[in-house]
């Protein structure tokens, strides 16, 4: 074999041992990963992300709010909590009041709205039940439409996505949320729910302070019926 054949021969043979001893680095989904943070904007994804499904965000939120140590923040469009038993509305209602009571910071922020008088009735129920227990509650304003539906913990975990508290929506809708366990994610959102302007039920709801005494009045007596 000519000289100058053999030395090509070398070459190549050369680098493709060199290829395939790198390739896996090159290839690599960290390398992928890796690449992809370099982007302006992106930082590395430091959390662990978990589709809730309809009925699993019940249990899953449930779960967290009973562990919960220190804070629970949350912004919710509709809270509409029912007398009958295992209603989970109701479940979610006593793990947040059983919360405060240990010390946990509980803090929700509940939409009103100036049209929809059922959903008024319903947020204004939940938030007089759990302002006598203690939990810090408060409306957007009627003006705005808070629609988002989200939960804090301990400053580290995120439940984010389309359920209300509600039966329906935790039992028969066909609903979606994320649970995120990351401390930047939680930063972020608890600065969403923050710059809500937000007011307390006798300013955001005017005379309706009244009927939600009422409405807890109506609930009490349901509650008498059904034992």
């Amino acid at each position: 074999m000519p000289r100058k054949q053999w030395f090509l021969s070398v070459v190549l043979f050369t680098g493709s041992l060199c290829f395939l001893v790198y390739s896996k680095h090159f290839f690599s989904s960290d390398s992928f990963t890796e690449s992809a943070i370099s982007l302006p904007g992106i930082k590395a994804p430091q959390q662990n992300v978990v589709l809730l499904a309809d009925a699993e965000y019940y249990p899953v939120l449930k779960e967290h709010f009973r562990k919960a140590e220190k804070k629970i923040l949350g912004t919710i469009y509709l809270f509409k909590t029912a007398a009958y038993r295992d209603n989970e509305p109701a479940d979610l209602m006593r793990e947040l009041i059983a919360a405060q009571q240990r010390g946990v910071s509980v803090e929700l922020v509940l939409d009103i709205s100036s049209e929809d008088a059922n959903s008024d009735d319903a947020n204004i129920r939940a938030a007089t039940a759990l302002s006598k227990a203690g939990v810090k509650v408060s409306f957007d304003s009627s003006h705005v439409s808070t629609h988002a539906k989200a939960f804090v913990i301990d400053d580290r975990y995120c439940f984010i996505g389309s359920h209300n508290l509600t039966h329906s929506a935790m039992a028969s809708n066909k609903e979606l949320s994320v649970f995120v366990d990351s401390t930047d994610m939680a930063q972020k959102v608890t600065e969403f729910i923050s710059q809500i302007p937000t007011y307390p039920l006798e300013a955001a709801a005017g005379g309706k302070e009244n009927k939600a005494e009422k409405l807890e009045q109506e609930t009490t007596g349901a509650k008498r019926a059904e034992r």
